[in-house]
């Protein structure tokens, strides 16, 4: 099936069609095309009335709007699954890719359109532009604190168009002091962009170490700092107003004045369940209520044996520092050596990682399987090495009640897939520092790249 894109070069919305296709082994020819010229022809305002790039030709027609034709490319080999596995993952797709057009594209082009030359440049627009850019971003942080992509457990189209519209921000304006607040999003754009159907496209994508600005003008400060619990930050105080407003108007409707009449109804149910004719078997219930009511290894210890660490002390300490070599040596004037315990688990069939992303899948599902215990447990799970066959290593790195490592097996089964050693307490210097690297770095552990790391809080 001959496919011909019409779009002129470089545009970051021609990328997910073309990764779109990478993916499908989809052929599609890419002609010279001036902008400016070509797409004010008649024959071309035929295909796209207002002159909008890119357009694809196809045998039964032409298909304008880059979302459709990335849709259209994606459906042309239901094997690869980029719309989803299910409707609903589907959906789940499309609202993503709802969202990249609506909250992340405008903004993005905003802020970078000016560098480029595009547009002229606004002190005042680019501000606003690089906060609403920070508060879409915020969203993506959130969603994906446990998710290696966006949808399900491998890319999809909502990852293709998502990272496609963060491309250019991130090699050219979105510095490292800017992309520190979203160590998620990062983790997940460098691993899209490392597969070799995205770098097929759009190249092997260098960071940004420092904001390019147009005509060399200082970079503008980000007015509000990302806040990762709040998908609405960056919101002004006007905005708090009208929502306070809002709800104040439905208070003075009468209508809502039916509403306890509607929560009488389930009152009068009530009397019915008191009639319970299953209270005959109460001897069998009584039976089962002290199983039931057993408290977990971890309660009995908090009761026999206080401790005077606090784990969710130490979670607020990491999760809202500043710095995190100040966070660690909190840490160790904190730690109670008599009540907890610092594990490291190596993974013992590092051999068989030979896909990242598939690597990546094994740490969230083992940190998913953990949560009996979290009250009790915080750690990281981390990947490093290099990303392929045989060349990724896992490295867990835990606190845990107690002194062994034994209740963090019988809750979850895929530690038993690991090799565990407990670190001496008080610990050396060395290995201070070995877990400092563990639970902050995103860089370089033990001389090797950090390829995907997960913090279990």
């Amino acid at each position: 099936m001959a496919l011909t894109l019409l779009t002129d070069g470089g545009n970051f919305r021609a990328f997910k069609i073309l990764i779109a296709a990478e993916y499908n082994g989809v052929s599609i020819n890419i002609p010279d095309f001036k902008l400016g010229t070509d797409n004010t022809t008649e024959a071309f305002l035929q295909k796209s009335p207002l002159g909008k790039v890119p357009v694809l030709d196809t045998p039964s027609g032409s298909i304008s709007e880059s979302n459709a034709i990335a849709r259209y490319v994606a459906r042309l080999r239901a094997d690869s699954e980029l719309l989803g596995t299910t409707f609903f993952d589907s959906a789940k797709v499309d609202s993503w890719i709802d969202f990249s057009s609506h909250d992340l594209e405008l903004p993005a082009s905003l802020w970078i359109y000016p560098v480029l030359g595009y547009i002229p440049y606004n002190p005042n627009t680019a501000a606003q532009a690089k906060a609403d850019f920070a508060r879409a971003l915020n969203v993506l942080e959130n969603h994906l604190v446990d998710k290696t992509y966006l949808v399900g457990h491998k890319i999809t189209l909502a990852d293709i168009t998502v990272v496609s519209t963060l491309v250019y921000p991130f090699k050219f304006v979105a510095d490292a002091s800017f992309r520190a607040g979203f160590p998620n999003v990062v983790r997940w754009f460098t691993t899209c962009v490392n597969q070799p159907q995205f770098e097929n496209v759009i190249g092997k994508v260098v960071l940004a170490e420092t904001e390019i600005t147009p005509g060399g003008a200082a970079p503008i400060a980000l007015a509000t700092k990302p806040n990762n619990n709040n998908n609405n930050a960056g919101g002004d105080k006007g905005n708090k107003k009208e929502k306070k407003a809002k709800e104040q108007k439905p208070k003075e409707q009468k209508p809502k004045e039916d509403k306890p009449k509607q929560e009488k109804k389930p009152k009068e149910e009530k009397p019915k369940e008191e009639k319970k004719p299953k209270e005959e078997p109460e001897d069998d219930y009584e039976d089962e209520k002290p199983v039931k009511k057993e408290d977990h290894p971890f309660k009995l210890l908090d009761k026999e044996q206080p401790t005077t660490f606090v784990m969710d002390t130490w979670k607020k300490i990491y999760s809202n520092c500043e710095s995190y070599n100040a966070a660690m040596d909190e840490f160790w004037t904190l730690i109670d050596a008599n009540g907890w315990s610092i594990w490291r688990g190596d993974y013992n069939y590092n051999n068989e990682n030979s896909v990242l992303f598939m690597t990546s899948n094994l740490i969230g599902g083992f940190i998913q399987r953990t949560e009996e215990i979290r009250k009790w447990l915080f750690g990281t799970m981390t990947i490093r090495g290099e990303a392929k066959a045989g060349g990724m290593k896992i490295t867990a790195y835990y606190l845990i009640r107690g002194q062994s490592i034994q209740p963090l097996i019988d809750c979850n089964t895929d530690a038993e897939c690991y090799t565990w050693t407990k670190m001496n307490l008080p610990a050396s210097d060395e290995d201070k520092k070995l877990l400092l690297d563990y639970w902050t770095s995103e860089t370089t552990i033990e001389g090797e790249p950090v390829l995907d790391s997960r913090v279990y809080k």
